[in-house]
């Protein structure tokens, strides 16, 4: 904060130079230097808005002393100890002021070598910094040094520096007193030159009229026009045309009138058209009796310090509104809009497009009427790629772009078509900066920023401002994407669970219908038969869901493992027509398959890739229109093998195609479509050719024109470093077993135990139950069965525990046993053969599983 007169309001500096015509009649009535002298410092320090004491040192006759000369407020003891102070580099602020012959400023006393021969009297009487100036006459001798000293530690600015000189000039002019006519014109002079040195200031008088009288040069360097352009001119000449319409002028005279000054703070215009921000006071000139005779002004350029309090405004605004959008298009608008409130006239977004277009998404301008322009100057002019400046720049090399000045012969340089270039022109753009919308490295548009009307010129500090505000935007236009995404996820997952639900549903209704039959024909051999095979299907059925569903959920946690071996690609096709062919029959679908005739050999694993071709024949069965066409081809390339499978069913939307792989997404809407499905067919599909090193892409010209998949995959014959791990059935070995069996079956699951348990009974075995790990220890050790079933998740002991203590018992040394559990990974089936299982199987539990220990 400058705490001299030059910083205080402009009321009290014009008060300071009253006070200097005070002191120079004083003088000329014969009024001793000091005691004028003094009145003038305590002036001084009563303006101060900081606390300071105000002081002057003569420089005595020798010209290397300075002595006690005016300091009304400091303690005497410290006026004594520096009276006689020697001139000199290190003779504290004062002494090295008038040395150097400039002003010497010492921010912490404390601290500054300067005072270290003087340092404990100041800091014994509170004194912590000072400011000093020499005080030169006006044909440059040394008269002596002014002083500030401040009672806390205290850095001056380049502006605080300025006006301790100008107070330093006045007081010479009081030093340099004169009693003659022709020295009080000589006085008027060097007010003039102490007014027009001040380059930071604009003081300028004018009539009551408001018609301008003075004009000095730090108001020529403010508003650009000279001393002989203005007089004679209204102040309406710098003020802004809607202040002039609300008649801000005369207020502020008449103001200045009633209150005795008038002070803001506004937007002004310079000669160029430009505007600026300056803040301002107004005070009356009166006569000795009085009596108003005009005006004094005094404005400072404060432009850059308003722009700066705005920016920051800007960007905060912004961040906070950023972060709390969750749409694109709203972020976008929102982002435009809060630019052209203070920050650029123009604001457009533009953002990279799937075909490598630029898409302007966004654009505003402070003047509404003017927002559609831009949007019509894009569609009818788009932008040039090899443009070497503007959107294409920004994104070619991924860095913002700031053009300070935009000159006419750029915009020729940029702009090839004429009528483009004449509205260009029009517009009267001044300046631009392009930022980059980038976020994890990848740019995906750009937003500009364009200075025009408000003459406003870009520099590096706003550059800066642009590329922090575009970062931002780039986070929250992909949080608004990632959100967008979540949505139609969350939608995805609320239509799995419904359809999930619908899919259990149909298998459990039928099965209970068979159920049903069973129980109310019991003595009809063929319909319970036939209500037997439809609960099989179904529960086939249940158990194919129930698969899909791991194999997925495998996959998204990396834990699902392929059985790689030398297999036949043309093969496993045919194994997965075969799969499928009843979903075409039922469908009546036309089914052709071009296969090649040479090699089609890989390392794969069959099973799994056979899984991927039923799905998409089913698929395609499914949402194909009876009747359909249904193609298969096999392209053996160089690199790959390329499978295609099309039909000309319902077709994919193009929103679709782009989520067409993700876990919950369908085809369409299952209430739309009599066979909707679970949607995680082709989430599985492309996870198992991904985990093969392939890839698949779905094609489609969009609803009702059909749909095409084509999996790509490797043309690779070398071994996988995985394991390939075996199923072993070697301990099952049917022919050594007998034709009846005791059984121990293990399970804490009641039903499940007692269903198998009466199965096995009906084919002919002595069979036990039990629920829990410790029991079937017990009854294999009073059984001593031949083969025991036994349950993973039991309570008490688990099954592995269990498997350990019967196999330990003498008795039960040849006994098989067999895991039965709903985890069917590899590490699941190592962990059952360490515990001593013999064999591993998977729930649901076959017939025929069953009837194989049985027999």
């Amino acid at each position: 904060m400058i705490t001299s007169a030059v910083s205080l309001p402009a009321k009290n500096f014009l008060s300071l130079l009253e006070s200097e015509q005070k002191a120079l009649e004083q003088i000329a009535r014969g009024m001793p230097l000091v005691e004028v002298l003094e009145r003038v410092l305590i002036a001084i320090e009563d303006q101060s808005i900081v606390k300071m004491h105000a002081s002057i040192l003569f420089l005595d006759k020798d010209g290397k002393h300075l002595v006690h000369g005016i300091a009304p407020s400091l303690p005497k003891d410290y006026n004594r100890a520096v009276d006689g102070l020697e001139t000199g580099p290190a003779q504290g602020s004062c002494g090295a002021a008038v040395f150097l012959g400039e002003a010497v400023c010492v921010a912490d006393i404390a601290k500054d070598p300067l005072w270290k021969n003087f340092r404990d009297p100041a800091l014994s009487h509170g004194l912590r910094a000072c400011w000093s100036t020499p005080i030169h006459g006006t044909g440059g001798e040394l008269l002596g040094s002014f002083s500030e000293y401040y009672l806390e530690p205290r850095s001056p600015t380049p502006q605080d520096i300025e006006a301790i000189g100008i107070v330093a000039k006045i007081i010479a002019v009081i030093m340099e007193r004169n009693f003659s006519a022709q020295n009080l014109i000589g006085a008027e002079s060097r007010y003039r030159q102490i007014f027009n040195s001040a380059t930071d200031f604009g003081i300028i008088s004018a009539d009551l009229r408001g018609v301008l009288t003075s004009w000095n040069e730090g108001a020529r360097r403010i508003f650009g026009w000279s001393e002989q352009e203005m007089l004679g001119h209204p102040v309406h000449r710098f003020f802004t045309p809607e202040d002039v319409a609300d008649g801000r002028p005369e207020t502020e005279m008449a103001c200045a009138l009633r209150d005795g000054y008038a002070t803001d703070e506004r937007w002004h215009v310079r000669k160029s058209g430009q505007r600026f921000w300056a803040s301002g006071a107004l005070t009356p000139l009166k006569t000795d009796a009085g009596e108003a005779i005009g005006f004094v002004k005094i404005l400072r350029d404060r432009t850059e310090q308003k722009r700066t309090e705005q920016d920051l405004q800007f960007l905060a605004q912004a961040s906070a509104e950023l972060g709390s959008l969750v749409d694109q298009q709203s972020t976008l608008d929102r982002l435009a809009n809060l630019a052209v409130q203070s920050f650029a006239d123009w604001c457009v977004v533009d953002l990279l497009q799937e075909d490598g277009t630029l898409k302007r998404l966004a654009a505003a301008h402070k003047d509404s009427g003017k927002r559609q322009l831009a949007q019509d100057l894009m569609s009818r002019f788009p932008v040039d790629p090899n443009a070497p400046h503007g959107a294409w720049n920004v994104l070619r090399t991924g860095q913002a772009e700031l053009i300070s000045e935009i000159t006419d012969q750029l915009l020729e340089e940029t702009t090839r078509n004429p009528e483009y270039l004449a509205a260009l022109r029009e517009l009267g753009l001044k300046s631009y900066i392009g930022a980059p919308l980038a976020a994890h490295g990848k740019t995906m548009g750009v937003v500009s920023f364009v200075g025009a009307e408000s003459g406003r010129i870009y520099g590096p500090a706003d550059l800066a401002l642009a590329e922090d505000l575009a970062r931002r935007a780039a986070v929250a236009i992909e949080n608004a994407n990632l959100y967008r995404a979540l949505q139609r996820s969350d939608s995805g997952k609320d239509i799995f669970l419904a359809t999930l639900a619908h899919e259990l549903r149909n298998p459990l209704a039928a099965i209970t219908n068979g159920l049903s039959i069973m129980k109310l024909a019991s003595g009809d051999k063929n319909r319970t038969e036939q209500a037997a095979r439809i609960i099989e299907r179904q529960v086939g059925q249940l158990t194919r869901l129930v698969d899909d569903l791991m194999d997925v959920s495998r996959i998204a946690t990396g834990k699902i493992e392929l059985r790689k071996e030398y297999t036949n690609l043309a093969s496993i096709l045919n194994t997965a027509i075969e799969t499928s062919r009843p979903h075409m029959e039922q469908g009546n679908h036309k089914l052709s398959v071009s296969l090649p005739g040479g090699p089609t050999d890989l390392f794969a694993d069959p099973v799994r890739l056979a899984q991927v071709f039923a799905n998409l024949l089913h698929n395609a069965a499914k949402y194909t229109n009876h009747g359909g066409q249904i193609d298969v081809v096999l392209e053996c390339m160089p690199e790959e093998f390329v499978v295609r499978i099309k039909d000309n069913g319902v077709g994919i939307s193009p929103e679709m195609l782009t989520v067409i792989f993700s876990i919950f997404a369908q085809i369409s809407h299952p209430l739309e479509h009599s066979q909707g499905g679970l949607g995680i067919g082709l989430s599985l599909v492309e996870g198992l050719v991904r985990m093969h090193g392939g890839r698949v892409e779905a094609f489609s010209a969009g609803p009702d024109q059909g749909s095409e998949f084509v999996v790509h995959l490797p043309r690779t014959l070398e071994e996988s470093a995985q394991p390939d791990v075996a199923e072993s059935d070697a301990s099952l070995g049917t022919e050594a077993m007998p034709k009846s069996r005791r059984i121990l079956v293990v399970d804490d699951n009641t039903d499940a135990a007692a269903t198998v348990a009466e199965i096995l009974d009906m084919l002919g075995n002595d069979v036990a139950v039990v629920h829990d790990g410790l029991a079937a220890v017990a009854a294999a050790a009073d059984m001593q069965p031949d083969v025991v079933l036994l349950d993973i998740g039991l309570p008490g002991i688990d099954g592995y525990e269990a498997a350990r203590r019967i196999r330990a018992q003498d008795s039960a040394r040849h006994v098989t046993l067999i895991a039965i559990t709903g985890w069917g990974q590899e590490k699941d089936k190592r962990r059952a053969s360490e515990a001593g299982f013999d064999d591993h199987w998977v729930k649901p539990v076959s017939l025929d599983q069953l009837r194989k220990i049985s027999s």
